[in-house]
């Protein structure tokens, strides 16, 4: 093994996701010398942007871009480069059925943006008046709630919220828990309510889109500012460990090189970081065993159709119904084979928003369900299969016009873009670790590792943001100050 051409850094960021890279183009900016390493070909993570068939996407459907604020925005406007936040809005279509009926429609306005009508819901879920007043009281509360209250559910399931309500409506308790698979991948009797509450005051009030390019085009922005005050992005460069010297950190091993640096800010996963990456023997014992034991969300799965024309109009389409969502009870059902009537499907059309991701006259339908994050879970592939049978039921008007399938998607796809697996039933989590009780929002774990000069930047660690993508990039707006506050204090200690 040798040493890189360079190898001096003030940074190494391990990891190009969408927090990796936020912290990067921060840092670059501030004047210190970063570098960029991962694995892929391209940054942007798990949104990073893919080649489909011709099309430009990602391999998961990712919907609800908020327009006039949230963590994207924030970064954009940080980095100086507001004007390449270019987001589309287009209408939202919903569907539910109600157990052993018809696919009922309605449609979400985002341009020009309305206010939902709950009454719309409350009609679709056949409330009476005394249910009506009761389902709008608890909608009042959680969106009036002042920000000082809410950490105080940090301690309260979503479930556990809800039962303290006299004779919730059974389509009620089911729409929370759609909403805990929606915001946090997760299910409703381990996600705090607080989390619940935060990205539903968050989303309320304003139009949501997608960006044009993908997700990906948004940390390949990220990625250039850091390029332009120059530092390096190198890609398909894996980090094979982080180098620990007299208990600090002080560079990388990839597999043809060593780079050095007294700060190493890891973008892989809080979990492969420890485990693999740096390695048990560096960490006391009860630090490993509270690592271990971080819970990560449910995972992702789902498949890429490809239609010879266009046929649906929306955007973005979220299915749910009377047997849809799941719980702990209803996970373990899944486990043993037995699928539910409905699944919770998120239906993504990129090509309705960007025509310039695909082939003129086609549409690309990016779809998906929640899963476990297991690589080895045996179940995906009749999720698969489920899902596209969902899928012909519910839009018949496409099945003429499919002209292709696949790539079909899960969780070891998701291991193998993002995080490696390294403890079982885990690596292949849509959004990352923390997503339950005890671990989120006021117990999400710190960014600082108990090793000087290492930290963590992500999903996992530094934010008690909203929402997937939206809480990895608030991580790397709070990340950044950390660690040029370290770096300024190692160029102090060092001058005296």
């Amino acid at each position: 093994m040798k040493l890189a051409n360079k190898e001096n850094y003030d940074v190494i960021v391990v990891g190009a996701g969408p927090g990796g890279v936020t912290c990067a183009a921060l840092l670059a900016k501030k004047g210190l010398d970063v570098l960029v390493l991962d694995k892929n070909e391209r940054v942007g993570g798990k949104q990073m942007t893919a080649s489909i068939k011709g099309y430009k996407g990602e391999l998961w459907p990712t919907g609800g871009l908020p327009v006039k604020g949230g963590a994207w925005l924030e970064a954009f406007r940080a980095l100086g480069i507001e004007s390449k936040f270019r987001v589309r809005v287009k209408d939202m279509g919903n569907l539910y059925r109600r157990s052993g009926g018809e696919w009922l429609r309605t449609v979400t306005r985002m341009d020009p943006y309305e206010l939902p009508d709950p009454n719309i819901n409350f009609d679709m879920w056949e409330f009476n008046a005394k249910e009506r007043e009761l389902a709008m009281q608890i909608l009042a509360e959680i969106a009036l709630m002042p920000p000082e209250r809410i950490g105080a559910f940090d301690d309260t399931t979503v479930r556990e919220y809800l039962e303290q309500y006299e004779a919730v409506p059974p389509r009620f308790y089911g729409y929370f828990a759609f909403l805990t698979h929606a915001f946090n991948v997760g299910l409703i009797d381990l996600v705090p309510m607080s989390e619940v509450i935060k990205a539903f005051q968050r989303l309320m009030g304003q139009p949501l889109g997608y960006p044009m390019g993908g997700y990906g085009r948004m940390s390949e922005d990220f990625a250039q500012v850091a390029k332009d005050y120059g530092s390096e992005i190198k890609s398909r460069t894996r980090v094979e460990r982080i180098l620990i010297e007299d208990g600090r950190a002080a560079g990388v091993i990839t597999k043809d090189a060593v780079y050095r640096a007294p700060i190493v800010v890891s973008n892989a996963g809080l979990q492969p970081t420890v485990l693999k990456l740096v390695g048990e023997q560096h960490f006391d014992k009860s630090y490993v065993s509270y690592v271990k034991g971080l819970l990560p969300s449910n995972g992702f799965t789902g498949c890429h159709w490809v239609l010879k024309e266009p046929v649906l109009e929306h955007g973005l389409y979220q299915i749910s119904g009377d047997d849809a969502w799941w719980d702990l009870d209803r996970q373990d059902e899944v486990k043993k084979g037995k699928m539910p009537a409905d699944l919770i499907i998120t239906v993504l059309v990129p090509t309705n928003y960007d025509p310039e991701m695909g082939p003129k006259g086609k549409q690309l339908l990016v779809f998906g369900t929640p899963c476990s994050p297991n690589p080895a879970d045996k179940t995906i592939e009749a999720l698969w299969k489920k899902t596209d049978q969902q899928m012909a039921e519910m839009f018949p008007e496409i099945v003429p016009v499919v002209e292709s399938k696949g790539p079909y998607s899960g969780p070891v796809q998701v291991s193998a873009q993002s995080r490696d697996q390294v403890l079982p039933a885990q690596g292949g989590e849509a959004c990352g670790l923390c997503v339950t009780i005890g671990q989120c929002g006021k117990y999400k774990p710190s960014a600082k590792s108990p090793i000087a000069g290492l930290f963590y930047v992500g999903f996992d660690a530094g934010s008690t943001a909203f929402m997937g993508s939206q809480q990895a990039v608030d991580s790397g707006l709070k990340v950044a100050p950390l660690v040029y506050h370290y770096h300024l204090e190692k160029r102090q200690s060092a001058s005296f």
